[in-house]
């Protein structure tokens, strides 16, 4: 018999899907997918101060900050908006990031391939991660999509047919991969249910508020994250899943 099991609310008014089938379940299944867009807004330059760096001393800027103005408590202070990060050293920008007044990070977005196109998406809230968008086969649509709460991965969907469609659902719990769910018919809801195996490697080590802020040159220097492979694992619809399986309702 399979036991219903409910993950916790997600963030920006997502609920984390249960690995129990209901009538509830196939508009939450459906909520997924992009959201994220490149937004230039706190990288614009007029009226702002910017702030040119060469990093591997070619003569060129490498990183650019841009700084705009603010008043707190009746001072007015120069607030980093956006830094700019030219990764390749090709003279075009890989890499964005945005910045609250507060100066916590509210968005990162990065072009891994070096294409011009932006190719992973950051979200942040309170300087939390809260959601990541990845397009892995740069077709210029994201086909991955990361939830975190309290920086810890929650959730994973994908879309292994890169259609737009969502077709595989992950759950972790513990930083553990516990649950994979297969839409094997279209229908945008998991039929299949697998449970991982009890020797499954750790998810994505969390984002401490300890861990100490990157200096300027560590931070123009790493690179971009590598892409990320689709799930191994594809929907059968002709063979039974591993472990126990979900009957519904």
């Amino acid at each position: 018999m399979w036991i219903c099991i409910l993950a916790p609310a997600g963030m920006l008014g997502f609920l984390l899907l249960s690995a129990c089938a209901g009538p509830q379940k196939s508009a939450q299944h459906k909520a997924g997918g992009r959201q994220l867009q490149h937004d230039e807004s706190r990288c614009e330059r007029k009226g702002k101060r910017v702030e040119e760096l060469d990093v591997n001393g070619d003569g060129k800027p490498d990183v650019w900050k841009v700084y705009a103005q603010a008043v707190e408590a009746g001072t007015q202070l120069s607030v980093l908006s956006c830094k700019e990060i030219d990764f390749n050293h090709d003279g075009r920008k890989d890499a964005w990031i945005h910045y609250e007044t507060s100066g916590q990070k509210s968005r990162e977005e990065f072009d891994l391939d070096f294409d011009g196109r932006i190719d992973l998406w950051v979200a942040y809230q309170n300087g939390r991660r809260i959601r990541q968008e990845m397009d892995t086969n740069f077709d210029g649509q994201p086909d991955l999509f990361k939830y975190y709460e309290g920086d810890r991965l929650a959730r994973i969907e994908r879309s292994s047919r890169h259609d737009g469609r969502i077709d595989i659902w992950e759950y972790y719990e513990g930083d553990r991969l516990d649950r994979i769910g297969y839409d094997t018919t279209g229908s945008g809801k998991p039929e299949r249910w697998d449970r991982a195996p009890e020797d499954t490697m750790p998810a994505e080590p969390p984002l401490t508020p300890q861990s100490p802020p990157p200096t300027e040159a560590s931070t123009s220097r790493v690179e971009p994250p590598p892409p990320e492979k689709p799930a191994e694992v594809q929907p059968q619809p002709d063979k039974p899943a591993r472990g126990r399986r979900n009957k519904g309702k």
